[in-house]
């Protein structure tokens, strides 16, 4: 170790070696130790103790950990400290340790490398004092905040006001406080290249300043940890006092607990469901009574021991009295009401027998729902409907986990326990209009719920434990079969429900409707009687639809009325046709899109929607144009191509009808559908289509009496079509007499006998019999 003699600020040389340092900056009379390592800034420290013994000091304005990375000189900043080496120390990795002493400022006019040494140009900076008004102003500011510093105990040591009031010299202050603030190099640098004295006690005032409001927070954070740990204690004392009294007055938790284990041991569960739940419980026995963790494993638990692990309701297999049930409560439904019969025979014969999964697709209003509650009546099974119609969250279906806050299990676990059995009668409501969003898809979570082979272990996020489904009578409901994926449709048994025909719905009305109407409105002891033409005329000229609701809240109204008559007169006010409009207002169905009269150009066809059969009234004229087929009537792709078929048909075949092929070119055929506003598609009107087009080409008119469906090909062949049975019910109710088919269809009639009954079905081979049965001889 070697010590040097300070050297007089006044023999400065031009040329002196580069220091650089990485996290400290050295101001003038600052003493501060230096590691280094690098050979060549070494070998620069050895040339100024030869002549000098002064380096210049040199701040990094790139942070680095590592002591291997290099410094380039653009990584220097231009101002820093001329200091002189008062010790040297050599250490054993080749490096040294030097004591520095800084002197004074200075700013490096150019940084060069001489010999493989890294020295610099250098010029002396000599501080300005400033405005001394502004100086004694700082420094006064200074003592008095290192005063509120002592006295709130926040300094940085017990004899830094001490110290500081004695002193009077503005430069000595600064380097007393610098020494004391941490400072990052940025901000070090900045207060080095001051200007003046004035900015530099400035700038340590604004630091110091900002040292003592972090002190401040500091402090508040550590009485409010103060406080919450007093609380904690005091709470803790409380509880411990509370569970003391709570064992005198014989409510300790744990008589709880015992129960808990009571009822669990009494369940009949598998070992996996028993180990968790137990461990639950263990859980709870350990968690603090008031802590939010025990109220969650609580309400967990309650769940879980309340749910119907093993107990079944008895199923009443008496065939006879289910039939009973299924005819009071619904009118025909024939082939529900004897999967149903089917069922209870299988349950007969093997009372371990599987659970069918059925889905009853058909109209609204048709007795979907009302026929599930129904099959549970007959059955002496509890019942519950879960409607997800617009469903759009997985966790309704699986539930959340128990990590959310006011987690819930899913909706079939919730109903679950609200039925107390594990074979009820679960009537899955709307199940064709389940949505999908970012939160997953209800509909695949469904998969696992109507599978036989996964229901048996149906996994609830909230329980986390197996649950059996699989005695479950799963009954779902739909309007619409299209919006249901593929592989949920192939876990259930489709049971289609058409519309009802006018004497179905006759019946429904008088063994159902009326009676509850008539209950329902006070008029029970009246002697109220609908007589069957009412019934009719509401059915045929207020209500156009596949199921009855609109008949039963008609039925409803009238009803009322009556009501308000026999309040306001006194007595039951007579019904009969002439007076309907006074009860129900003008008929709403007087006019239909269909054709009652024998025209050129128009012709009656029939259609399918989700909510029933339709008729369509397809109209076609003959114009000047140039060839052109004009469709109209907000059609499909699938219809306008159908209808393009329909005329190149008849191009080809204009001879066999006595066409004049120019009526093809000098003349546009505009196709039209009524009801604008209403979207149709699909290829089942094109013998209908065909039949318009040929009659405006030979003004031949088309008999009104008959309504038609059916494809059309470029052969001439009538194609089978879909929706027969509702299409049937739509010509019945419009009164057509007789209603054209394709051959291939007549298996879709088989068991629809009630349906047939009044009308005339002709089924055709090729469009040539259909053409030999509507177009009408020409009218002179």
């Amino acid at each position: 170790m070697e010590t040097f003699p300070k050297k007089p600020t006044n023999a400065i040389p031009k040329i002196i070696p580069i220091v650089p340092t990485m996290d400290v900056v050295v101001f003038p009379h600052m003493i501060v130790p230096l590691l280094v390592i690098d050979d060549r800034i070494v070998k620069g420290i050895n040339s100024a103790l030869e002549g000098s013994k002064l380096v210049f000091i040199l701040s990094s304005k790139k942070q680095t950990t590592s002591t291997n990375e290099a410094i380039g000189t653009k990584d220097l900043y231009d101002v820093g400290t001329l200091a002189s080496i008062m010790r040297i120390v050599k250490i054993p990795d080749g490096g040294i340790k030097i004591l520095v002493q800084g002197m004074c400022k200075a700013k490096a006019l150019e940084i060069q490398t001489e010999d493989g040494i890294l020295v610099a140009q250098i010029e002396k900076i000599e501080m300005d004092r400033g405005d001394e008004e502004e100086i004694k102003a700082s420094v006064k500011n200074i003592k008095d905040l290192a005063e509120k510093m002592a006295t709130s105990g926040q300094s940085f040591s017990p004899d830094f006001h001490i110290i500081l009031s004695k002193m009077q010299d503005p430069e000595k202050i600064a380097d007393f406080i610098i020494s004391h603030l941490n400072l990052s190099v940025e901000q070090s640098q900045d207060l080095l290249e001051k200007q003046t004295q004035c900015d530099l006690i400035k700038g340590i005032y604004h630091f110091l300043y900002k040292e003592f409001e972090l002190s401040e927070v500091q402090e508040r954070v550590r009485n409010n940890a103060r406080d919450s740990m007093n609380k904690s204690q005091k709470e803790f004392y409380l509880r411990e006092q509370l569970k003391a009294i709570k064992k005198e007055l014989g409510e300790d938790d744990a008589e709880e607990i015992d129960l808990m284990r009571e009822k669990l041991d009494a369940l009949p569960l598998t070992e996996e469901v028993y180990t968790e739940i137990m461990r639950q419980v263990n859980r709870l026995e350990k968690t603090a009574p008031d802590s939010m963790e025990a109220a969650v494993i609580r309400n967990y638990l309650e769940w879980v021991l309340n749910l119907p692990w093993a107990k079944e309701t008895v199923d009443n297999l008496d065939i006879m009295h289910a039939k009973k049930v299924l005819d009071e409560d619904h009118y025909g439904l024939k082939e529900i009401k004897d999967r149903i019969l089917d069922f209870i025979s299988i349950k007969t014969l093997k009372t371990d027998g599987y659970s069918p999964i059925l889905c009853f697709v058909g109209p609204p209003g048709t007795g979907k729902t009302s026929l599930g509650k129904s099959i549970a009546k007959s059955l002496g099974r509890e019942h519950f409907r879960i409607s997800l119609g617009g469903i759009k969250d997985e966790a309704e279906i699986r539930g959340h986990r128990r990590t959310y806050v006011g987690a819930m299990p899913g909706r079939f676990i919730q109903g679950m326990r609200k039925a107390a059995t594990c074979n009820p009668v679960i009537i899955i409501d709307e199940l064709d209009k389940i949505g999908s969003d970012f939160r997953g898809d209800p509909s695949a979570a469904m998969l696992e719920v109507l599978d036989p082979q996964q229901n048996k272990t149906f996994h609830d996020n909230y329980l986390g434990i197996p649950f059996d489904l699989s005695k479950v009578m799963f009954i779902a409901t739909a309007n619409s079969i299209d919006s249901i994926s593929e592989p949920l449709r192939d876990r259930m048994e489709m049971i289609h429900l058409s519309g009802y025909t006018q004497e179905e719905k006759l019946n429904i009305a008088k063994q159902h409707l009326v009676r509850k109407s008539i209950h329902d409105t006070g008029l029970s002891d009246k002697g109220i009687k609908i007589e069957d033409y009412i019934l009719e005329d509401l059915i045929q000229n207020y209500t156009r639809e596949s199921g009855v609701r609109e008949l039963d809240r008609l039925i409803k109204k009238l009803c009322s009325k009556i009501a308000r008559g026999f309040v306001e007169n006194g007595n039951v006010p007579k019904l009969h046709q002439d007076n309907m409009d006074k009860f129900l207002g003008p008929k709403k169905f007087v006019n239909d899109y269909v054709n009652k009269a024998n025209q050129v150009g128009i012709s009656n066809g029939l259609g399918w929607t989700q909510y029933g059969g339709e008729m369509l009234k397809i109209e076609a004229i003959l114009m000047p144009g140039k060839g052109s087929l004009i469709l109209t009537g907000q059609l499909g792709d699938v219809m306008k191509e159908s209808a393009q078929a329909a005329m190149s048909y008849a191009r080809a075949h204009a001879a066999e009808f006595a066409i004049d092929q120019s009526l093809f070119t000098s003349n546009d055929i505009h196709v039209h559908f009524p009801a604008g506003g209403i979207p149709k598609d699909g290829p089942s009107a094109g013998i209908t289509m065909l039949s318009a087009i040929l009659s405006v080409l030979t003004k031949r008119p088309i008999n009104s009496g008959y309504a038609m469906t059916g494809e059309l090909n470029l052969q001439g062949d009538v194609m089978p079509i879909g929706g027969v049975k509702e299409k049937i019910l739509a010509a019945k109710r419009n009164g057509i007499g007789h209603v054209i088919l394709p051959n291939k269809n007549k298996n879709d009639l088989i068991g629809l006998e009630d349906v047939l009954a009044g009308i005339d079905i002709i089924f055709v081979e090729s469009v040539n019999e259909v053409l030999g049965h509507v177009l009408m001889p020409k009218v002179s």
